[in-house]
C-alpha cells in the first residue's frame, strides 16, 4: 500500500513519478477521493479490440499511461484479455508477455476471473444471467480478497467463485453494484453517478459500493461512457489500477446491450 501520513498526499504525483509501482497498489485508505482515469477502447477489425488505460491528469494532454490490454476469443469460444504496461506492444500482447490476464470462464460471459502478475487469482466478477431481450438493470457482484491479506492459494482447477460458491472463500470481500433506479415517465433505468464524468447512458454504466465500519455504503469505483470510444473509470482503496482496469475489461463482453 502506498504510504500515507498526511491525508492531502498529491496522489498525482505519486502516480506520474512511479506508475509501474502504483498500478499493483492500493491508494491509502483515508484517502477518500476517487482517482480519475479513463479507458480508451480501440477497436480492430469486426472483433478484435484493444483497451488503453490513463491517469486523467489537469487535461487530456496531461494524462498517464498505465495499462493496456488485449482481447482474445480462444478457440473453444471463451473469452481472455492479456494486460500489459508496455503502450508500444499492445498489438503484440499474448499470452507469454502479458503481465497479468482476465479470463472468461463460462461461455455466456457472465463470469470472470482475475490472475495478477505472480498468476494468482485475486478477483472475479459475476454478472447476472439476462433474459436475451430484456431491459431489467444488471446485477454485479465482484469478489476481492482482503489487500491486507496474503492470497489463499488455490489448486489448478479451483476458482474464487467456485470456492466462493461452496461457502469456503471467508477471506473474500463480497462487494455489489448500485441497483439503477426506474423512472416512470422516461420508462427507462438510470443511475446517478459522481462528478459529471460520464456523459452519455449506456448498459455499461455502473458504480460498486463496499458496506464499512458504520454499515454505510461507500462507492469504491464508478465505470461509464464519455463517448464511443472512451470510458471513464474511477476508483479508491481498496481496489488497485490493475484490478480495477479488469472489472471494466470484463464489461465489454458483447451481451447484446450498448
Amino acid at each position: 500500500i502506498i504510504e500515507c501520513n498526511d491525508l492531502n498526499v498529491d496522489i498525482e504525483y505519486l502516480i506520474k513519478k512511479e506508475p509501474e509501482k502504483y498500478i499493483y497498489t492500493p491508494i491509502p485508505k483515508d484517502y477518500l477521493s476517487l482517482v480519475h482515469c479513463t479507458v480508451k477502447c480501440n477497436k480492430e477489425g469486426l472483433i478484435s479490440k484493444t483497451f488503453s488505460l490513463y491517469f486523467d491528469g489537469q487535461n487530456e494532454n496531461d494524462r498517464t499511461f498505465l495499462l493496456t490490454a488485449r482481447k482474445h476469443l480462444k478457440i473453444d469460444g471463451h473469452s481472455e484479455y492479456f494486460i500489459g504496461n508496455d503502450e508500444k506492444s499492445l498489438k503484440n500482447l499474448n499470452d507469454e508477455n502479458s503481465i497479468a490476464k482476465l479470463k472468461g470462464i463460462n461461455l455466456t460471459g457472465t463470469e470472470y476471473v482475475f490472475y495478477n502478475q505472480n498468476n494468482q487469482q485475486s478477483v472475479a466478477i459475476i454478472y447476472n444471467t439476462h433474459i436475451f431481450g430484456s431491459k431489467e438493470p444488471r446485477n454485479i457482484t465482484v469478489l476481492l480478497y482482503n489487500v491486507e491479506k496474503p492470497i489463499h492459494p488455490l489448486k489448478e482447477n479451483e476458482t474464487i467463485i467456485g470456492e466462493w460458491r461452496a461457502g469456503h472463500a471467508t477471506d473474500l470481500i463480497e462487494i455489489k453494484n448500485k441497483t439503477p433506479v426506474y423512472n416512470k415517465e422516461s420508462k427507462v433505468y438510470s443511475l446517478k453517478l459522481l462528478e459529471n464524468r460520464v456523459k452519455q447512458p449506456s448498459h455499461k454504466n455502473f458504480q460498486l459500493l463496499i458496506t464499512n465500519g458504520d454499515r454505510e455504503e461507500d462507492i469504491i469505483m464508478q465505470f461509464g461512457r464519455i463517448d464511443d470510444n472512451n470510458f471513464a473509470l474511477d476508483y479508491r482503496y481498496p481496489l488497485t489500477a490493475m484490478q480495477a482496469f479488469a472489472i471494466a475489461l470484463s464489461s465489454f463482453h458483447n451481451r447484446f446491450r450498448t
